[in-house]
Formats: structure tokens, C-alpha cells, sequence
């Protein structure tokens, strides 16, 4: 999902400047490749190989052939025993997570992140315009630009097999890789959206708490998509194009829902058709997105690409086998990647509240 012509990675994406350090600052939209970025990208192993030869260690068959590639790659294990993937390996691993990522493929832009903190600028009002008399003093306005900052926070995923299961499984790499960046994925656009209610000051806030988002709500049960359309016009309202509106975000509970709707005429089934403007809106389901008591759902609208998701380029996985080998032998893997996302103009959101799904 985040390659060029001919198949091959793309890096494009727009350039910023640090306004401290003057160092760039690469800002990528979902068709656009962080691993391509690094000039070294080429043929290497993949992550689900890095994966493996970091699992099964000595016990791999392959276990010289693996070793030379983590050492060919920069990898290898720090004093705590983790290996920490960077450079093109580690934005191969990001770039996996993106391709997972809903809010990535909604609009969402990523930001590599070479600190721990970064300040941006964002968008606190539309500027005030006025026309100017000749000597007449210039009216007065609030500000309308403010600082936010991207914090890096550490979401971590843990892996358990068995011994036997590591050495048999002819596809562990596949395996190892997907389940990995699958659950990372779903677990940081859990955060991107709503945040998190255990260890919430650790994790990114959601869109769905944006202070001046727009809001539609008390929907209820849907007969039609005027809620949708509602939205839609708030983010209009408030100055957001036509074609800047990106996809809807919502639980697939809510899609459920909408599919079953009919026109409502006696006697004729067939679905319920969508004006134009919100057919053509891209409508993206994912468990991650609030379903509250499998009855209520939140959907999310908005233009997307005001939403920033920082990444520090580094990923750090280590082997628990001493906790789990003696007891029933298994091995656990954890994964660590630091992450926070920042919306740069919260009018740029609208949620669709209280929608009855159930």
C-alpha cells in the first residue's frame, strides 16, 4: 500500500523544518513509504525473518545465516538482552504497521520523529480578514496559531508460543510478522481515536476528546444517512473543502446497521441508497472505533490529514524465555515501538454520537 511506480517504494511526502535544529522533518501520507526514505533500502531480510533468528536464536537451523543478517542490518542485542531494528528495517516495520493502521489509511499523516518530543504548530481559530482603510488602525484579534507536541509513548505487545511451535511452524516468519504488527495497529488506532481507560496518561489522547471537534448528537437509530450528511456540513461549516472530508471511522457494528436499511417503500427490500456526496465518502470499520455496551456507536469524519502520527524510527524487541521455559516451556517476545499522534486543527473533526446500532 505504500509503494511507487513499478511496485517500488515510494518516499515523497512533504518536507518540514525543525524550527530549533533546522533539521528536516519528513511528513508522509499513506501512499508514501518511511522505509524508502533510508538510502539503504534494498534486499534484506524481512521483518518476520528478523523475528524468527531474534526467537529462536541458537536453536535455528539457520541460526549463522540469521546472525549475519541482524549483524549485516545493524541489529543486535543491548546490555538488557533487546535488540533494537533501525534505519530501513525498522521503516519496513513501521510501514507495516501504517498498512494496518485505519486512521493511516483514512488520511492520517505520519511524522518520523528523530526526539523524543517534537512542537508543531496548529490551528487554534481561522485568522480574522478585514479591509483596510488608509491610516485606520488595524483591528485586533485573538491568536491563531498555538504549540502542540508530539510525546513519544510506548505501546507494547506481547507474544507467547511454544518451544516446539517456534521450531516446527513452517510459517512463523508470516506468522510472527502479521500478528505482531496487526495487534499494534489496532491498539494505536484505539488510541488515536479514543484514547485509553487504563494508564491513561501513557497513551495518546483520542480525536473523539478534541475540545472544539464538532459534534453531532443524540443520533439514535438511523432511518437514512441525514446524520452523516449532518456532519458532513459541520465540517463545512467550519471551512473544511468538499474533497478534504475524508472517510468515516466507525465501529462495524455501524455498518451492520446501515446495510440493512431499506427505502422504506411497502413491500420493496432494496437497500437504502446514500445521497452522492456521502456514497462517495470512503467509510472505513474497525473494532477499534467506540461501541459502547454493543449498542451505542461513535463515528468519525473528518479531514484526515490534520491528524499527525509520530513515530520514532526504532523499534526494540526482546526474548522472555527465562520467565516462561522453565515452567512450560515457551518462549514470549515483546515488541516495542513509541508512538503519539497531534490533530493540528480540531475543527477539522466532527464525531457522530449516539448512534443505535442495536
Amino acid at each position: 500500500p505504500v509503494t511507487g511506480e513499478g511496485g517500488e517504494p515510494s518516499a515523497g511526502g512533504e518536507t518540514w523544518f525543525d524550527a530549533k535544529t533546522q533539521n528536516p522533518v519528513r511528513v508522509l501520507s499513506h501512499k508514501h513509504s518511511l522505509a524508502a526514505l533510508d538510502k539503504k533500502t534494498g534486499d534484506g531480510p524481512s521483518v518476520g525473518r528478523l523475528l524468527r533468528g531474534i526467537v529462536m536464536g541458537s536453536r535455528a537451523s539457520d541460526a549463522k545465516a540469521l546472525e549475519e543478517e541482524r549483524k549485516a542490518m545493524g541489529v543486535s542485542a543491548g546490555p538488557s538482552g533487546g535488540y533494537t531494528v533501525q534505519d530501513a528495517l525498522a521503516g519496513e516495520w513501521i510501514d507495516l504497521l501504517r498498512a494496518n493502521m485505519v486512521l493511516s489509511q483514512a488520511g492520517a499523516r505520519t511524522v518520523p520523529m528523530s526526539a523524543g518530543t517534537l512542537h508543531l504548530a496548529r490551528v487554534l481559530g481561522d485568522p480574522t480578514v478585514t479591509w483596510h482603510n488608509e491610516n485606520a488602525a488595524l483591528t485586533a484579534s485573538e491568536p491563531t496559531l498555538g504549540q502542540i507536541t508530539l510525546n513519544a509513548r510506548t505501546v507494547v505487545c506481547l507474544v507467547k508460543m511454544s518451544l516446539e511451535l517456534s521450531q516446527d511452524s513452517a510459517n512463523i516468519e508470516q506468522i510472527l510478522q502479521s500478528s505482531i504488527t496487526s495487534a499494534m495497529a489496532t491498539a494505536i488506532d484505539g488510541a488515536g481515536l479514543v484514547g485509553v481507560t487504563v494508564g491513561e496518561g501513557v497513551a495518546p489522547g483520542g480525536v473523539t476528546g478534541l475540545a472544539d471537534r464538532n459534534k453531532v448528537l443524540s443520533i439514535g437509530a438511523p432511518a437514512n444517512w441525514d446524520f452523516v450528511t449532518d456532519g458532513m456540513y459541520e465540517l463545512l461549516a467550519d471551512n473544511v473543502p468538499m474533497d478534504g472530508i475524508g472517510a468515516m471511522v466507525a465501529h462495524p457494528a455501524l455498518w451492520r446497521k446501515m446495510s440493512k436499511l431499506k427505502t422504506g417503500i411497502s413491500g420493496d427490500n432494496t437497500p437504502l441508497t446514500a445521497p452522492p456526496e456521502v456514497g462517495k465518502l470512503p467509510k472505513l470499520w474497525t473494532t477499534a472505533a467506540p461501541l459502547s455496551g454493543g449498542t451505542t456507536a461513535t463515528g468519525v469524519i473528518a479531514d484526515w490529514r490534520d491528524l499527525l502520527f509520530g513515530v520514532r524510527k526504532d523499534i526494540e524487541v526482546r526474548v522472555l524465555q527465562e520467565t516462561f521455559m522453565g515452567s512450560n516451556l515457551q518462549i514470549a517476545m515483546l515488541a516495542y515501538a513509541r508512538v503519539d499522534f497531534a490533530a493540528t486543527r480540531h475543527q477539522s473533526f466532527c464525531t457522530l454520537e449516539g448512534i443505535t446500532v442495536a
